[in-house]
């Protein structure tokens, strides 16, 4: 079977789930705060994934604007200044305005308190200085707007 963006937003997803599913079981003080610290963003870090995966599969799905696929680190307001497709458009303002998807590409990952001597990262468990972000509905979300728009490219 090839490969596919497709393929590999799913596997994202799937991987995002399992951290999810790790951090609703888990004491957030074990490993000192670092299991649960280190879980939420390996869990951020699969939900950019899949949302890049899935930037790229829209992409690839409307050739007829004549986007390429950026390499490394991108998000949908990286195609500003093009004919767009009405997805990327609709994803580029959300990045801006829509709490769960900005918290998502503009996440912090170290994150240090402003009280504390430099190199001490701000622990879960504490609460001090710590972004909060709801994971499950990130992930909730980010599932609907992928079905959303898989189900609008299949129209065309």
């Amino acid at each position: 079977m090839k490969e596919s963006f497709r393929g590999q937003c799913n596997l994202h997803v799937y991987f995002a789930e399992q951290y999810l599913s790790q951090l609703q079981k888990t004491d957030t003080a074990e490993w000192g705060g670092h299991f649960h610290r280190a879980a939420s963003e390996s869990l951020v870090w699969q939900l950019l994934l899949a949302y890049q995966s899935h930037l790229a599969d829209l992409v690839d799905q409307q050739p007829k604007f004549g986007l390429a696929v950026p390499q490394g680190v991108f998000k949908a307001a990286s195609f500003a200044g093009q004919d767009l497709p009405p997805e990327i458009i609709e994803l580029a303002d959300r990045e801006t305005y829509t709490g769960w998807l900005k918290s998502i590409v503009d996440y912090p990952f170290l994150q240090t308190t402003s009280a504390s001597p430099a190199g001490v990262i701000a622990s879960d468990a504490s609460g001090t200085g710590r972004v909060n972000v709801d994971f499950a509905e990130c992930l909730t979300e980010l599932k609907s707007l992928i079905a959303r728009h898989r189900a609008t490219l299949m129209e065309y």
